[in-house]
């Protein structure tokens, strides 16, 4: 009996073990094939299939050229990749961390008005916020285009952080909104009665209640400014704005594709991000379930 009975879990188990496998091959397999390629040569990554998956002659040349007197591709350009790549990662940290401390700012301020305070059109507003969440940016790149045009703000930096904080803002003014209503409202009463302001009272006592929140919002931000492909590449044209993942996509010419460039400058790309969330990752999983899951 008891064999019967543990035979349909073993099954269980290995159907769960099967699907995790799948899961963990699908979301790997692409990262380790740009790593495997970022130490190829071109010559093997152009030869039969079973020789992409480990190199037979491992090189660094890639990441030297890279660095050193590699050219870009696109256009018959040969600015210097070392030059690309300095200023695509100046645009790239500038751009994203500039988007995570103002997103930051902002839905904290939002998310205290909306959980807070009662006004009329309070929840009209909050309602419209929440619509533009699902809503796809293509969807008004046109007038956006035209906006940014007339203000002159194509091909800036201020350009690139002002749009990538709208698109950041709705989903991180929901989680500070739902953060803060989490944070019991007796602390706040108390400071009122002492004769605490409201921007006293957000900078004192709502901010550093709602830190880990905080924390969340700004590695999401980070995140989603870093990994932005689709508005950098509409918005800026010249490597003064250009960040990492539009410079990437500078290694496709029109007659070739330099894989083994692109892939080492793919991994350099990937690094930041990697390490951001592997050191802050219980930052961020402790701000997103305290704000988000009630």
């Amino acid at each position: 009996m008891t064999r019967l009975r543990s035979r349909p879990r073993m099954i269980r188990l290995m159907f769960i073990y099967l699907a995790v496998a799948v899961t963990l091959f699908w979301a790997l397999a692409p990262i380790y094939w740009v790593m495997v390629s970022s130490i190829s040569t071109r010559a093997e990554l152009y030869t039969a299939p079973k020789k992409v998956w480990f190199p037979a002659s491992p090189t660094l040349q890639n990441y030297q050229d890279l660095f050193t007197t590699g050219p870009k591709y696109r256009a018959g350009g040969f600015l210097p990749t070392a030059d690309l790549m300095s200023r695509g990662m100046r645009n790239s940290i500038v751009a994203s961390t500039a988007t995570a401390a103002l997103v930051t700012l902002l839905a904290t301020g939002a998310g205290y008005v909306f959980a807070r305070l009662r006004f009329r059109g309070n929840q009209i507003a909050f309602f419209y916020l929440m619509l533009m969440m699902p809503l796809p940016i293509w969807v008004s790149l046109v007038e956006l285009y035209f906006m940014f045009s007339r203000l002159e703000l194509m091909d800036t930096l201020v350009g690139l952080i002002l749009i990538l904080t709208t698109l950041a803002l709705p989903i991180s003014t929901w989680l500070m909104t739902t953060y803060i209503r989490d944070i019991p409202i007796e602390i706040e009463d108390a400071a009122l009665v002492d004769g605490c302001s409201r921007w006293r009272l957000l900078v004192s006592i709502i901010m550093p209640l709602a830190r880990p929140g905080m924390v969340a919002v700004f590695l999401v931000a980070l995140l989603m400014a870093w990994n932005n492909f689709l508005i950098p590449l509409i918005f800026t044209r010249t490597s003064a704005s250009q960040p990492m993942t539009v410079v990437l996509s500078l290694f496709i010419g029109q007659y070739e594709v330099a894989w083994e460039a692109m892939s080492a400058a793919a991994v350099v790309t990937m690094v930041p991000p990697f390490l951001m969330a592997l050191f802050f990752q219980r930052y961020l999983v402790r701000g997103l379930t305290l704000g988000a899951v009630k």
